[in-house]
């Protein structure tokens, strides 16, 4: 009799996970312990001894946040990337604009006989990083699409060209261009128009229409002063559902979401240059073997990236939309959450995330094994060897001044150690992006935050210790009711 690891016995049993989880495993001791715990956020009732753990995390996050907002002085110093001021601009020389993208009709076959198309607009050369972007959603087999996708552009010059783009996603490869069309912004799209806009394919070809609405205003105040042209959001989103990662992290609706926000301003902010990123930590062990110069290092990139791919695939169970405000980012990470639990403590609700230039990317951090596991910053920046800025947050309304959603952001990441020096510019690309939001951006060591984060585990500790392990992932298993071997 050969005893049966726990891994070989959850994947002989579970066909319907992919192939990539695989690669998953491979890593599972470098990413965490061996004890996995369930997530503190399930439907158990919770023991007195809990509930004050609770009551203590709640009023120690309270604390913290009212200090902090209690100390920021009042500032009107205007961002240097939205408000600066440089002058008198003449408003008639630029233009804001509201651009409505409403669907197409007939785009070119991608597909056998159909398309998964989507849109991207660049104000400028596609090819050029600092170019303002912008993408729909993906609609899934049709070749008429309707979008109503809305964009809106500030302090845009006479004759400045918009390109759009029409592809074909792809779940598991690069996606493909399906034609492309352009529009020419100014003095000539004052007022609201309606456009029918020619597909043109790569070969020349014309087919199919793109249907653009576009209201034209002359800039005036802070946008005539811009000193180029910019955004007025919305910030684009897609939600990314897995439900076999949700049934490894043993959540109650086998459900794991994975989060990508496609943030304005982040070039501006933190620069083109990568060289002025946060490089991979060279002090810290675990990032040495990740992005070691050797096969191990291979290989555990090698599953980071399976992983990223994975989580962050498209599919028809991909959420797309729009976020305008600090409500909408709170509908959109707790809304469900609320809805079946509306007295659940959102303070308690821990993401990791990671900033690139293609925005943030981020999921929930809970006590569970397999969820802690999925949540590593490397992952989420799939696999880069810098990211603009990387850690912990939680989102949740401040009940101690007037209800306001409140982003308490930190650079909790050892794997690319965040200076504590560039805290100020995440807090305000969060603030240009959500002008309502509140942001306290705090170095990891802060020492109320430390606290947080010990009260946290014990948390974590005090529900692990409630609840039943449906299932050991990692390690042998030692329960005796369950048969765990078989004949060699």
């Amino acid at each position: 009799m050969v005893e049966a690891d726990n891994c070989s016995l959850f994947l002989s049993s579970s066909s319907f996970l992919p192939i990539r989880f695989l690669h998953f495993f491979r890593i599972h001791r470098f990413f965490a312990s061996a004890q996995p715990a369930p997530s503190f956020h399930s439907s158990l009732i919770l023991l007195p001894s809990v509930m004050s753990v609770f009551h203590s995390l709640h009023e120690k996050i309270s604390a913290l946040v009212h200090h902090h907002r209690e100390k920021q002085v009042e500032e009107t110093v205007d961002s240097a990337v939205v408000h600066e001021v440089v002058g008198d601009i003449n408003p008639n020389k630029t233009w804001d604009f509201s651009i409505i993208f409403k669907g197409a009709e007939e785009v070119p076959v991608g597909d056998l006989l159909t398309s998964d198309p989507f849109l991207e607009a660049y104000l400028g050369s596609p090819e050029d990083p600092q170019t303002l972007s912008f993408i729909t959603g993906v609609h899934w087999k049709t070749l008429n699409p309707v979008w109503d996708a809305n964009w809106k552009l500030l302090n845009v010059f006479d004759g400045t060209e918009l390109e759009i783009l029409i592809k074909d996603k792809n779940k598991m490869k690069e996606d493909t261009p399906l034609g492309k069309a352009s529009l020419t912004l100014g003095s000539n799209l004052e007022g609201t128009q309606e456009h029918v806009l020619e597909i043109v394919r790569p070969e020349g070809r014309k087919k199919g229409r793109v249907l653009v609405q576009t209201t034209g205003t002359r800039s005036v105040d802070k946008s005539a002063a811009l000193t180029k042209a910019s955004t007025g959001g919305p910030v684009r989103f897609s939600r990314h559902t897995s439900y076999a990662a949700g049934a490894l992290t043993r959540e109650n609706k086998f459900e794991f979401y994975a989060y990508r926000v496609r943030l304005y301003h982040l070039l501006d902010i933190f620069g083109t240059d990568p060289r002025g990123y946060q490089h991979w930590n060279v002090d810290y062990d675990a990032a040495k073997r990740i992005f070691g110069d050797n096969l191990e290092g291979a290989n555990i990139r090698n599953a980071l990236h399976s992983q990223h791919s994975y989580l962050y695939r498209h599919g028809r169970t991909t959420t797309y939309g729009a976020l305008a405000t600090a409500t909408d980012v709170g509908d959109l990470l707790h809304g469900a959450r609320l809805k079946g639990k509306p007295d659940q403590d959102l303070k308690t609700v821990v993401f990791t995330y990671s900033i690139t230039p293609k925005g943030v990317y981020f999921s929930e951090t809970g006590a569970a094994f397999f969820q802690d596991f999925m949540s590593k910053h490397a992952m989420h920046a799939n696999r880069a060897t810098e990211v603009m800025f990387s850690g912990e947050f939680r989102l949740f309304r401040d009940e101690n001044h007037n209800n306001d959603w409140t982003l308490l952001i930190d650079n909790n990441s050892g794997t690319y150690s965040p200076k504590k020096e560039d805290l100020h510019k995440v807090k305000e690309v969060f603030e240009l992006n959500f002008p309502d939001l509140v942001v306290v951006a705090l170095d990891h060591d802060n020492a109320q935050l430390k606290e947080i984060r010990e009260v946290t585990k014990r948390m974590e500790a005090e529900v692990a210790a409630q609840q039943k392990q449906r299932f050991s992932l990692f390690g042998s298993i030692n329960n005796p009711a369950e048969d765990t071997s078989y004949e060699a």
